[in-house]
């Protein structure tokens, strides 16, 4: 049986899937990301992972491969992914050598949108725009089954939209951007700069910063946690009424591990999305939640590298 598989590289795991030529999924793993000496051994960790789980009579056709950072697509060079210490690393190159298949590589966001428009919540949707939630915020934009990907590859960057002028300072040597107002460390920088005010606050938020302990406190009536809440609501429902003003979008899905949250970060999304969007729609059916979770990206990899195959032949 011929197959494709997706891997998607993440700071701690890489995640692989081997998909069957029609899209289903065979068989999933995963592998530790091993980041020393700049990820020099990431691209032959993927490699003898595949060999090794490769079944007898199947044939590998193409990889699909997922990174977290800019990929101008042509040439699969990752210009800087920090979190597994890549700057101009030919990662489609090393890996083509090392298992002689066709690989084609993008960001991980881009490819965990193409999943959700794949085989996600994203179906039956022409275009889409998915925004993952994690330590930091990634976008990806498809319409028509193609991932906008813009010339040096940094299309639908949405987690680098400039929300506030001036403001944080952002890994990109930027001030303002939108990862450092959601995403787990926007949390917990808000958190910090409403504890330095002196005012009655929970123990719990005071000891604890993660996410989930602000939903949690929330849940429960904390004033100070629903703050946090609707101020990093804000920032994100203003980002994407703008990237809906600009691109139209069918849905916006929203996956990545915050959104595990649920309601209590999805109404006060809505609620201020309402406020700064143009469009004249119903939040509740717009703003969705991703469906693919964690198997999203190797979803994506899959994808693209059935397209990009069937384009070669």
């Amino acid at each position: 049986m011929n197959v494709v598989v997706g891997v998607d590289i993440g700071a701690s795991t890489i995640k692989l899937g081997a998909f069957s030529t029609f899209g289903q999924l065979q068989y999933k793993w995963s592998i530790k990301t091993n980041v020393a000496n700049n990820g020099e051994a990431i691209a032959s960790d993927i490699a003898t992972s595949i060999k090794s789980e490769m079944r007898p009579g199947e044939k590998l056709l193409s990889i699909g491969v997922g990174v977290p950072g800019f990929v101008p697509v042509k040439s699969g060079v990752v210009h800087g992914a920090v979190n597994v210490g890549w700057k101009e690393y030919n990662v489609k190159q090393r890996i083509e050598r090392l298992t002689n298949a066709s690989v084609f590589v993008n960001n991980d966001a881009n490819l965990a949108a193409l999943g959700e428009y794949w085989q996600g919540a994203g179906q039956q949707s022409e275009s889409l725009l998915l925004v993952t939630l994690g330590t930091g915020v990634g976008g990806g934009i498809i319409h028509r089954g193609e991932i906008i990907n813009g010339p040096n590859g940094t299309g639908g960057e949405i987690g680098h939209v400039t929300i506030k002028p001036g403001g944080r300072l952002c890994t990109c040597n930027r001030r303002g951007c939108l990862e450092e107002y959601i995403g787990t460390k926007g949390f917990a920088n808000t958190l910090h700069d409403k504890l330095s005010k002196p005012r009655n606050v929970s123990t719990e938020l005071e000891w604890n910063d993660s996410v989930k302990s602000i939903v949690k406190a929330a849940e429960s009536g904390d004033s100070l946690a629903l703050e946090i809440i609707d101020e990093c609501s804000y920032y994100l429902a203003l980002a994407l009424a703008n990237a809906v003003t600009l691109i139209n979008p069918n849905k916006v899905l929203i996956g990545g591990g915050i959104s595990a949250a649920g309601d209590s970060l999805f109404q006060p999304i809505r609620k201020h999305f309402s406020r700064f969007s143009l469009l004249e729609t119903d939040p509740e059916a717009f703003i969705v939640p991703a469906k693919l979770g964690n198997e999203a990206g190797i979803y994506g990899a899959a994808k693209l590298a059935l397209q990009s195959s069937q384009r070669r032949d």
